[in-house]
């Protein structure tokens, strides 16, 4: 009896598996795949933030394959194609042709403005949809590409979030402001130096770089002018050193005010108790107002056993988006998706995003963050505190 079993049993395994295979491969052959890419700095300073956008892909991917959605009949595999720019404009164009070459049918990610505008060129000659879940430089949308979108706030209404900000709760007459000559920081700089004038904030302007870790003589020069407030538009690797330097010079009596490239957990546990009681900007609505957020968090911990940073929502969401189009135009064809995005009205994990005609989502926010007992509390949306 137990001769016999043993011999039997590899055989009905033999069929079963040969069955399996089989079904396995008229299932897949009945399928179409598309490609998604999701491009972020999974490397260098900003690593944890690309690694939360690749991270929050692959949730909206699985999210995507499980919605069973059919194109022409045939149901639809997604796949997901990560890619690493480095925050790096050189290695994102790299990135970018790559991801032309590899037929994706569309590319969300590219959170840094100086990658993401340069890329958005490459994409458009291709006739590739691409949704940046970060990029704030008005710039990236007013090349009126077609098929270039945003979801969140740009860096004007950013700047304008943060002029207010300054004025209304802070009562600032007097601002230093500080950008690291990058698309983004030199953007958002340009943008706040001109609503600061405009609003009678008088503005003393000083320049860094990207690389840059003493800022002892810019702070030494901004601290003779006394100002109320400092504004610094760069990233939380620059601004960690930064806000240290400001308190090793007795500027405790100065707020530090930074945009949403500082305002992460990064900076706050390195920079430690410098950034204590000091603020940052988002380009969106607070985390935990979003109307998907408790539920997005619990996925995400599952999954990766840690909380999810502040574009992965976003990223997730603009991932979506894509199915949503794909499923509105009935096509993988990009040039379609692309009319089709410009047409989509979807309500997510941050809410509910439409295009305008440049590709700015309609619906953005501008919310401000205090440090409090080293953790980033949100004090709410700019123009409803």
């Amino acid at each position: 009896m137990s001769y016999q079993t043993s011999f039997q049993f590899p055989l009905v395994a033999t069929c079963i598996a040969a069955l399996s295979a089989f079904a396995s491969t008229t299932s897949y052959a009945d399928d179409v795949v598309a490609k998604i890419a999701v491009a972020g700095p999974t490397t260098g300073q900003l690593a944890s933030l690309g690694k939360d956008v690749q991270n929050s892909g692959e949730l909206a991917i699985d999210a995507l394959n499980a919605k069973n959605i059919t194109v022409n009949g045939k149901r639809v595999r997604f796949e997901l194609v990560a890619e690493d720019d480095g925050a790096d404009p050189r290695v994102g164009t790299i990135v970018a042709q790559r991801l032309v070459d590899e037929h994706v049918v569309a590319v969300v990610g590219h959170i840094n403005s100086g990658v993401a505008i340069p890329a958005s060129r490459i994409y458009s000659q291709a006739g590739i949809p691409f949704i940046s879940s970060g990029a704030s430089n008005p710039m990236l949308t007013s090349q009126h590409l077609k098929n270039t979108f945003r979801v969140v706030a740009d860096d004007n209404a950013q700047a304008a979030g943060i002029v207010q900000f300054l004025s209304r709760q802070l009562k600032a007459k007097r601002i230093g402001l500080v950008d690291d000559r990058t698309a983004y920081g030199q953007g958002l700089g340009d943008q706040v130096a001109k609503d600061a004038g405009e609003s009678g904030i008088a503005v003393t302007r000083e320049f860094t770089n990207d690389k840059a870790v003493d800022f002892r003589a810019i702070l030494t020069s901004l601290k003779s002018r006394q100002p109320d407030a400092i504004v610094l538009a760069s990233t939380d690797a620059i601004a960690s050193p930064f806000v240290k330097q400001m308190k090793s010079l007795g500027m405790t009596r100065v707020h530090f005010v930074g945009g949403d490239g500082i305002c992460t957990e990064n900076w706050v546990r390195v920079a430690t108790t410098a950034a204590e009681g000091e603020y940052c900007t988002q380009t969106g609505a607070p985390l935990d107002q979003l109307p998907g957020w408790k539920e997005f968090v619990k996925k995400y911990q599952a999954r990766f056993n840690q909380p999810p940073q502040y574009f992965g929502p976003y990223t997730y969401d603009s991932v979506m988006v894509v199915g949503e189009a794909i499923q509105k135009a009935g096509s993988l064809d990009p040039k379609k998706l692309i009319d089709a995005l410009h047409s989509v009205d979807y309500n997510g994990v941050t809410g509910r995003i439409e295009f305008d005609s440049k590709g700015d989502q309609k619906y953005a926010a501008v919310s401000v963050y205090q440090v409090k007992s080293q953790k980033i509390t949100s004090l709410g949306i700019v123009g409803k505190m």
